[in-house]
């Protein structure tokens, strides 16, 4: 009977670990002077939580193809792009910061981490 018992959780074991793919990590870019900030909307005018640097991460609040995808709409913003150049913006990030209040990042101002 111990054996039946224990052949079940060898079986299961695996089936957990393929769960699927962890949502990637969120920072601010060196293009934007290491400073990403994190707010409570989707929106500039959103109340400031925290302001992360190149070397402090948050998560996202999903797992995608799209690093922190799928992206809310929301308010518009600038901030120089990965490119250098100058960029505006309205798409917005859910990332993990104060669960389970949703909390919102400004994707082209963003550096993202699998």
């Amino acid at each position: 009977m111990c054996a039946g018992i224990a052949g079940a959780m060898v079986t299961w074991a695996p089936a957990a670990s393929a769960a699927g793919a962890e949502p990637a990590l969120v920072h601010a870019s060196p293009v934007n002077d290491c400073k990403l900030n994190v707010r409570t909307g989707a929106d500039a005018g959103a109340t400031l939580l925290t302001t992360l640097t190149c070397v402090n991460y948050t998560t996202c609040a999903s797992a995608s193809d799209v690093p922190c995808g799928p992206y809310v709409t929301g308010g518009v913003y600038s901030c120089v792009g990965a490119d250098g150049k100058e960029l505006t913006d309205n798409r917005w990030a859910e990332v993990s910061w104060r669960v389970p209040q949703k909390s919102y990042v400004a994707v082209g101002c963003a550096a993202f981490r699998p």
